[in-house]
């Protein structure tokens, strides 16, 4: 589905409808590529949701209140209370057919010295407008904000910055300064302003915060000169994504049509893409049905160009009447128009409401989606460094078993050394050829073989010890790997994660207090199902979740199955001391294939034991066991069809 400059320009007109000139109260990030703000304005309050996702870029409002979806508090975060929380939104621009919104905000900045701050006079106060933000083209000149803000706002540096008029968050009712001023509790110096851009660009989109000076303080994504000519990186000049050479639609005539036959191109739909900005291939179907009644037609077929040029000016220029196209599986197409190639159609109170029904299901489906992939590629990196780590320790312990060598010389070269004569350079014994330096009598290079064996001896103590941790760390971020990969929910993600960084494999949080406090505050508890026999059956989801349903849920007389020779989850049948019957066996060994790296096999071996035969691994990370006894079946794969609780 594509965000395109209409849209975007609908969504535009309906902030600030709604947003201008209101305060934001909350700041949040709802995703790792997400962005939330609350608005308090016209007596209520706003959601508003920017995403930089390459599959769901878009920027609305929503309804419901929004959550956090990040734990952490990146930069990007501490920048933005720093310059946008309690600020006013103050101008809200979309460049000319372009996917670029800038929301332009000015907050008061708190001063602690406030006999310094009064000394020094602030451009705003003697008039001098400052420094705007300059883009690079005349529709984003150099402004002064505070010809933005409403007549009834005359800001001075000085003044309270929370107590301009506003809505009181309580009552409702205006709270204008004049009728009910309020004690300051402290001084404040200049405007801060600043300007929130996003840029919903698919794989390019981005969110962005830029200074007053018009460089970058900080993006959800940064993009270094190796991916990209355009860098944003922080303290970077902000320069708009260059123009496409393309036509203007809103000024499109039968002439500019005709033209597009020598682009070469045959499909119409593709050639008003290619040939006009801010056109959609949505946009560029409903312009050839609503010109000729079908939605693809050929460049070198006769065609009606002045009712296509007529029809796409009257698109571009439509007062904005959003509506959603559904299908047998939900929402398929959103549009700021009246969609009349696509059937059923629903029309819809705003391009908002739009927008958050369609991404809705997506959002759900894909939310942990991104998340997942970050880990991946954050586990893949950690397991490069492991796995060099263990091939230089086995490197080492190769070299170790030189050692003897070291000293078998040595030992040949005292036994021999009657033999030996002056410049001699080799001693052949019992068909091995040791090497002699003729310039040194033998005895000196006796002992210096003697002396690399004791040093290099005691550099590789414990080798082999090392080398088997290592070995562990690498088997255990597989199986992290592997139920990362299976699982469904974002809680389950981060539960893995932060798992993978309670075990030293990745670290997202420097602060150790945060990363307990994290740990602690989210855990989720093993998948619990019931067979068809009536028996309990608990499924770990993560290497904690593996422990706890093996050595805390599980008694010495439970069942315990696990896929045979592979990563996956633990599955145990609480048997209580009653004879399970083959269904429910078969049952879970099912549930413990569909539950492993091998989800996608026609037919996986699975072992079923006693629970009392199943053993940690000592000194090795949870989730690792060894057992005996076992039984194997031969299942295929099968999802949850049980009851769960």
């Amino acid at each position: 589905m594509y965000f395109d400059a209409l849209t975007l320009a609908a969504v535009a007109e309906e902030l600030r409808a709604t947003i201008l000139h209101g305060r934001v109260q909350r700041v949040l990030l709802t995703g790792p590529l997400s962005l939330g703000l609350e608005v308090y304005a016209h007596g209520r309050r706003y959601q508003v949701l920017a995403s930089a996702h390459p599959q769901l870029a878009r920027v609305h409002l929503v309804e419901g209140r929004l959550t956090r979806g990040v734990q952490q508090e990146t930069p990007l975060l501490l920048l933005l209370r720093k310059y946008v929380l309690g600020g006013r939104i103050t101008a809200v621009e979309q460049p000319p057919l372009e996917r670029v919104l800038l929301l332009s905000i000015v907050k008061a900045e708190e001063i602690r010295n406030t006999d310094s701050a009064a000394d020094s006079p602030s451009p705003v106060s003697e008039g001098v407008a400052p420094s705007g933000s300059v883009r690079g083209r005349d529709a984003l000149a150099h402004r002064d904000v505070s010809h933005q803000l409403p007549e009834s706002l005359d800001l001075q540096p000085d003044d309270d910055f929370d107590a301009l008029p506003d809505f009181d968050d309580e009552t409702g009712e205006d709270a204008a300064l004049a009728a009910s001023p309020r004690p300051r509790s402290r001084r404040t110096g200049r405007l801060l302003t600043c300007e929130l851009i996003i840029e919903p660009q698919d794989r390019r989109s981005n969110i962005l915060l830029v200074d007053d000076n018009n460089l970058i303080l900080d993006s959800i994504k940064r993009v270094t000169p190796r991916m990209s000519s355009r860098v944003v990186m922080p303290r970077r000049v902000y320069e708009l994504p260059p123009p496409l050479d393309r036509r203007d639609p809103t000024l499109a005539t039968a002439a500019g049509l005709a033209a597009l036959a020598e682009t070469g191109q045959v499909d119409l739909v593709r050639a008003l893409v290619a040939g006009y900005r801010g056109v959609s291939p949505q946009l560029a179907r409903e312009v050839v049905f609503r010109a000729l009644g079908r939605t693809q037609a050929r460049l070198d077929e006769p065609l009606p160009h002045y009712l296509l040029a007529a029809r796409l000016r009257e698109l571009m220029g439509e007062q904005a009447s959003p509506s959603l196209a559904t299908g047998p599986e939900g929402p398929v197409a959103y549009a700021p128009y009246t969609l009349t190639h696509l059937n059923p159609v629903v029309p819809m109170p705003s391009i908002s409401a739009a927008l958050e029904q369609f991404y809705a299901s997506r959002e759900t489906v894909t939310g942990h989606t991104q998340r997942r992939e970050a880990l991946v590629q954050a586990f893949g990196t950690t397991r490069e460094r492991l796995a060099r780590r263990y091939d230089q320790l086995a490197t080492e312990l190769e070299r170790a078993r030189e050692l003897d060598q070291l000293r078998w010389e040595g030992e040949m070269i005292f036994a021999f050394l009657h033999s030996l004569r002056p410049g001699q350079t080799s001693l052949e014994v019992e068909g091995r050829v040791i090497a002699l330096d003729p310039q040194r009598s033998p005895v000196e290079q006796a002992r210096d073989r003697f002396r690399q064996y004791e040093k290099a001896r005691s550099a590789v103590a414990g080798l082999p010890e090392r080398l088997a941790e290592a070995e562990t760390q690498l088997t255990a971020l597989d199986q992290l790997v592997v139920l990362l990969h299976l699982s469904d929910t974002y809680e389950e993600v981060e539960q893995i994660a932060r798992e993978a960084e309670e075990f030293g494999f990745i670290r997202e949080h420097p602060d150790p207090t945060t990363s307990r406090r994290r740990q602690r505050a989210a855990a989720t508890r093993p998948l619990h199902l019931v067979s068809s026999d009536g028996f309990d059956l608990y499924i770990g989801r993560s290497a904690r979740q593996n422990e706890e349903v093996t050595f805390r849920i599980g008694r010495s007389d439970d069942l315990w199955v696990h896929v045979r020779t592979l990563h996956g989850s633990h599955v145990l049948v609480r048997s209580g001391g009653r004879e399970v019957p083959e269904a429910t066996l078969h049952e879970a060994a099912c549930l413990a294939a569909y539950f492993s790296q091998a989800r996608n096999e026609a037919a996986v071996e699975v072992d079923l034991c006693r629970r009392a035969h199943v053993r940690k691994i000592p000194g090795g990370p949870p989730g690792l066991v060894t057992y005996r006894a076992e039984r194997t079946l031969r299942v295929a794969p099968c999802q949850p069809s049980l009851e769960a609780s």
